[in-house]
């Protein structure tokens, strides 16, 4: 069967509100979240802690921290994703999770990105309060921004495609071309250099309150989610670690697994074919579409994609996630 002839390939008829909404990815909802706090936060003033007796705005609620969660306010675990403490604070954000959560959401699809996002939060912010509880003694400061889980999301995608070339610019000025992964390493480095300076050290001016190790707590998330997949090397599960012999067929190049082979090497299949069990829907997408496509990726970068290949991942990745709901459901 060609690749047009597929369903999702097919024209469909006029889509239906119901349709529209379903087709609205985890990365659109949650970076509408963020923009709609910051709405709320900085235009209308609302959600904040004011001074009693000037009605300055202090901190925003929303925020977490250990004593915060001791008072039984664990969703705060959640809602610190969502708000920011300043304009810039929530514009640099917002770049990061426009840069990297839209090729997550492209590569992954929307449960994956929505699971990469929120464990990374939750990892990182574990990880800020923990070194803030033990070392420094801190379990008032509360824990606000995104940042956490974008550097979960960063981290996510460079394990996939590594070698995607993109352009960096030194304080927003100096252009430097730079591997996915190389700029996902040194990121990682500067924060653990930073961390590690102020709490040690405590070299850091006292008014820079930057959660070195909540974005590498979320970076560390995003890097295990991916591998957990079976991207960047052999899955990291029980089994791989423990049990190697049985993972010792890696991943092969879609080249590799397209060669064909000369008809003395061809392995015959006596198995009734009544006998055989019907594959998996899912497993064949996965196997005949979208990994050629990440292959490519992984070895010549994203930009190597033709128009159409790009466009035939998006659709993969929309069947893929209705494929999941479906089952699921």
């Amino acid at each position: 069967m060609s690749l047009y002839d597929r369903d999702y390939m097919r024209e469909g008829p006029p889509r239906s509100v119901t349709g529209m909404v379903r087709e609205i990815t985890a990365f659109q909802v949650i970076f509408g979240i963020n923009v709609a706090v910051f709405i709320l936060q900085f235009v209308f003033e609302t959600g904040w802690v004011r001074n009693p007796r000037t009605g300055d705005l202090l901190m925003p609620l929303g925020g977490v921290s250990l004593q915060e969660l001791s008072r039984g306010n664990v969703w705060t675990l959640f809602t610190y994703m969502f708000v920011h403490g300043s304009v810039g604070h929530f514009a640099l954000n917002m770049m990061l999770l426009w840069f990297a959560g839209r090729g997550v959401q492209q590569l992954f699809g929307s449960l994956h990105f929505a699971l990469i996002y929120l464990l990374s939060g939750i990892v990182g912010a574990a990880a800020e309060m923990t070194v803030n509880g033990v070392v420094l003694g801190d379990t008032s400061t509360p824990l606000i921004g995104a940042s956490a889980a974008d550097f979960g999301l960063l981290m996510a995608l460079a394990v996939v495609v590594p070698t995607e070339k993109i352009t960096a610019f030194i304080y927003f000025i100096i252009p430097v071309q730079l591997r996915l992964w190389t700029l996902a390493k040194g990121l990682f480095i500067i924060q653990l250099v930073f961390g590690l300076a102020g709490v040690f050290f405590n070299v850091l001016p006292e008014g820079l309150k930057i959660a070195y190790f909540a974005h590498l707590g979320g970076a560390a998330m995003g890097w295990f989610y991916a591998r957990s997949l079976g991207y960047g090397g052999r899955p990291l599960t029980y089994a791989s670690q423990w049990q190697p012999a049985q993972f010792q067929q890696q991943r092969k190049p879609a080249m590799a697994r397209t060669r064909v082979r000369p008809a003395s090497e061809l392995e015959i299949d006596t198995v009734p074919l009544a006998a055989q069990r019907p594959q998996d829907p899912v497993k064949a997408l996965m196997e005949e579409v979208v990994n050629p496509l990440l292959d490519k990726i992984s070895l010549h970068g994203k930009g190597s994609l033709t128009a159409d290949e790009q466009r035939t991942l998006e659709q993969a990745s929309r069947e893929l996630e209705r494929r999941r709901q479906a089952k699921v459901g």
